[in-house]
């Protein structure tokens, strides 16, 4: 009899065991960021992502109230109910608002963050932004904190936290769960200008990686845009500028690795190149600029050049990208194999899961071959993937 209560005693210690280990399996995060001025709003695959970003709103600096980017509000309050009738086709998706962006800059964030008042106002306008339309959560998307170059300042590193702690708080009172997340550099130097890491991933629920735009015009030396791997004759400021070293120093800093999210881009960025046409060749910065979008170029449109001979093709294993070369002109960009590489990295490295800017460039109507190939990929690699916490 005593053997039988130790065997059942163990028994329900093991079923505990094996509960509470389930309880701590979080399934892995598919984050798709959203352009509010795409309105196609028929493409998102809510079956696919599990969180879709619109963005942006920001902030405005005589109130300190968010305010609507796209010119007329009337306009932007009809897309944002338009948008948000996804929740009924997609119940299991979360949806929410992106606050900033690289066009809004530093100056006016840190001008808010800096004074209880204003923060306290810009926190009470979120809240009642979130409660009207009902967003699931809000993703603050300040670059860069810190940053002088952008209006950012050295007092940032201990007010953006305290930002972040307000918002928490009153999302705690709003009687239903609410999320928040962050989209951050993966630049070290910038990261010590005005990220104080663990106070941030303590009040957040994701930090998402931009592991993209780490080339571009505004560089001397051409490469891809989005590397898993650096090279080892990369430039010392630019040997970091890779998801290798990026993603593991946010974990390094202080943050969990199921709360990083790994950024991918679904476009690529065309450069004009000097002399050799190859990764490391001199930029001529005037020309690229001067290209459509400064060479910004979505897969849907980048796509329909891998079937174009005049242009040759590269999987470049030493980085994890791939590249393609016409005369003078470079482009990095994404493609299912690099998106199979990283999220391989990402399963390897128990990190949250993958995020996608932006969801409206993928190839959705098949001109290049089968619809939505990148998302695709994503759900496919990562649809049976769960992570501690």
């Amino acid at each position: 009899m005593g053997f039988l209560k130790l065997w059942l005693s163990s028994a329900a210690l093991l079923f505990l065991g094996l509960q509470l280990t389930q309880a701590a399996e979080v399934k892995g995060k598919i984050v798709c960021y959203y352009g509010s001025w795409a309105n196609v709003d028929s493409i998102i695959p809510g079956d696919k992502c599990t969180h879709v970003i619109y963005s942006f709103i920001g902030l405005d600096d005589k109130t300190w109230r968010y305010k609507f980017l796209d010119g007329d509000d009337n306009w932007t309050r009809s897309r944002l109910r338009q948008f948000l009738t996804l929740k009924t086709k997609f119940p299991g998706t979360k949806f929410h608002i992106a606050i900033g962006g690289g066009s809004e800059g530093s100056d006016k964030y840190s001008r808010m963050a800096e004074v209880a008042s204003r923060r306290q106002t810009f926190v009470q306008s979120i809240v009642e932004f979130l409660r009207e339309y009902q967003f699931d959560g809000a993703d603050v998307d300040w670059e860069y904190p810190g940053a002088d170059w952008v209006g950012g300042r050295p007092i940032d590193k201990q007010t953006f936290p305290l930002l972040i702690q307000e918002l928490r708080t009153a999302f705690n009172t709003i009687g239903r769960p609410l999320e928040i997340t962050m989209a951050v550099t993966i630049s070290e130097y910038i990261l010590g200008l005005g990220y104080d890491v663990p106070k941030f991933c303590h009040n957040v629920d994701a930090v998402h990686l931009m592991v993209y735009d780490l080339r571009g015009p505004w560089d001397e030396y051409a490469d891809v845009h989005s590397a898993i791997h650096g090279r080892p004759n990369d430039r010392e400021d630019y040997r970091n500028y890779n998801l290798d070293y990026g993603g593991p120093l946010w974990n390094r800093l202080g943050c969990p690795a199921h709360k990083l999210i790994v950024g991918v881009p679904f476009y690529g960025h065309e450069l004009v190149v000097r002399g050799e046409n190859k990764p490391g060749a001199a930029i001529n910065q005037d020309a690229s600029y001067n290209l459509p979008d400064a060479g910004y170029i979505t897969y849907a449109t980048l796509c329909k050049r891998l079937t174009d001979n005049t242009w040759k093709k590269t999987f470049d294993n030493e980085v994890g990208c791939p590249y393609m070369q016409k005369g003078s002109s470079f482009l990095g960009y994404d493609d299912v194999q690099s998106l199979r590489l990283k999220t391989d990295w990402i399963k390897s490295h128990r990190f949250g899961g993958a995020m996608v800017w932006a969801i409206e460039e993928d190839d959705h109507n098949g001109n290049c071959g089968p619809k939505a190939p990148l998302i695709s990929t994503l759900y496919d690699n990562l649809k049976d993937y769960y992570v501690s916490t």
